[in-house]
């Protein structure tokens, strides 16, 4: 298991609770921006995100224009440029900025994520387009 975040303080906390778990040998995680990263395998990938919601996000990031939509259209970019043959799974109870990833979603099941109804929500990421997918199929 690989992870990614941006944030020093969610790495370090992130390599606290895989320490305790004894789980170094199996979990790794590297301070990367996402939107700068290629699938890291030709094989079938298995990405989860928990993306910001627009529920706790700090005064200062609203006041900056954190932008819940564009990040979301940013992710959805990123895996259909750079992450083909992927699948990926968002936990999210912003459901109206999952519009913004770009394709239709091919499952949805409704959670809870501490008191927030959330979606657990899966993208199936396609080199070139699902259409094309199917209509070479049909040859």
């Amino acid at each position: 298991i690989i992870g990614y975040d941006t944030a020093p303080s969610a790495i370090r906390k992130a390599n606290i609770n895989i320490e305790s778990a004894n789980l170094e040998e199996y979990i790794t995680v590297d301070r990367k921006n996402f939107f700068k990263t290629t699938k890291p395998t030709d094989n079938h990938l298995h990405i989860v995100f928990n993306p910001p919601y627009g529920e706790r996000l700090d005064r200062r990031d609203l006041d900056s224009g954190f932008d819940v939509e564009a990040f979301y259209s940013d992710i959805g970019d990123t895996l259909k440029q750079e992450y083909p043959g992927t699948d990926a799974w968002f936990i999210t109870s912003n459901l109206e900025a999952l519009k913004y990833v770009g394709p239709r979603p091919s499952r949805k099941i409704k959670v809870f994520n501490s008191h927030l109804e959330s979606r657990l929500v899966k993208y199936v990421m396609y080199k070139g387009s699902k259409k094309a997918k199917k209509n070479l199929q049909k040859e």
